[in-house]
């Protein structure tokens, strides 16, 4: 049956009884998400149509019975590849509930070796346990045992794998970990290319090309992508929008409304509205 989406339009979640988990469904049509990364591991399925998009300089194809399993802090972008839209539900994960698993299973930390995979079984399984949280139709203790499970599932089926290192573009790792430290400790600074450029001895030009090249954002791509990602967790906890721009970096209130919406199709309040 052929998805029909009139209109872009997502919706967010937050169960009570899993804390920093996000749910979201989406119907896009026409809409792109730029070049962006997130703070969470991203697990997400197209029910209806198909997503393509772009990781580490390459492209895939996410339909149906495949899983996204996108890692935290890789740039991605995404959009539909019919004209008809398609349809996404999405789950973010912590890293920290993320590695707290990982250890049970005698895992140090885990990152998916692939942005996506094709797997029936955990497709069906995540399509059923995401829509059932986001209807309330589980308990607390149901809730999170079939989240549990789900993921030990996940990681079993699609243990972490050495990473082939491509040849070196760009900023090493050494350095491209400095900057984005230095702009995840101070989000809310106005920082300088000049000043980011220092810290890993490189002419603003020379950083400018080099940061593009390692991570396909501007520097201030990412920092802008960084801070929404932290104003939704503030805006989830309760803060009040206004206090969220000024706590990180945002010019006003109306900057923040403009870039959120921009980024996720809702005004910081009405995102907030869901998830409390």
């Amino acid at each position: 049956m052929t998805c029909v989406i009139p209109v872009e339009n997502i919706n967010y979640w937050r169960h009570p009884s899993l804390a920093g988990i996000e749910l979201s469904q989406a119907k896009f049509t026409h809409f792109s998400f730029d070049k962006h990364v997130h703070l969470d591991y991203h697990l997400g399925v197209v029910t209806q149509g198909a997503q393509q998009f772009v990781n580490k300089g390459c492209s895939y194809q996410l339909g149906q019975q495949s899983l996204s399993t996108l890692n935290p802090d890789e740039t991605h972008d995404g959009q539909s590849c019919y004209a008809e839209g398609y349809c996404v539900n999405v789950m973010s994960i912590p890293v920290a509930y993320m590695n707290e698993i990982s250890q049970e299973l005698g895992i140090k930390e885990h990152f998916f070796s692939a942005p996506m995979v094709d797997d029936p079984r955990l497709y069906h399984y995540f399509t059923q346990l995401h829509e059932q949280l986001i209807q309330g139709q589980f308990s607390e203790l149901a809730s999170e045992s079939h989240l549990l499970y789900f993921l030990h599932l996940l990681l079993q089926r699609h243990p972490a794998q050495a990473i082939k290192l491509s040849p070196q573009q760009g900023l090493s790792p050494l350095q491209l970990n400095v900057i984005k430290q230095h702009i995840h400790d101070e989000p809310w600074q106005n920082t300088q290319l000049a000043t980011l450029a220092t810290e890993v001895n490189l002419s603003k030009f020379q950083f400018l090309r080099q940061f593009k090249q390692a991570t396909g954002m501007t520097p201030h791509a990412y920092l802008k992508r960084v801070r929404l990602e932290l104003a939704k967790k503030s805006l989830s906890r309760g803060v009040l929008v206004a206090d969220v721009a000024q706590q990180l970096g945002f010019f006003d209130q109306s900057h923040l409304n403009k870039a959120f919406k921009h980024a996720f199709l809702l005004s910081p309040v009405q995102f907030q509205r869901r998830m409390l």
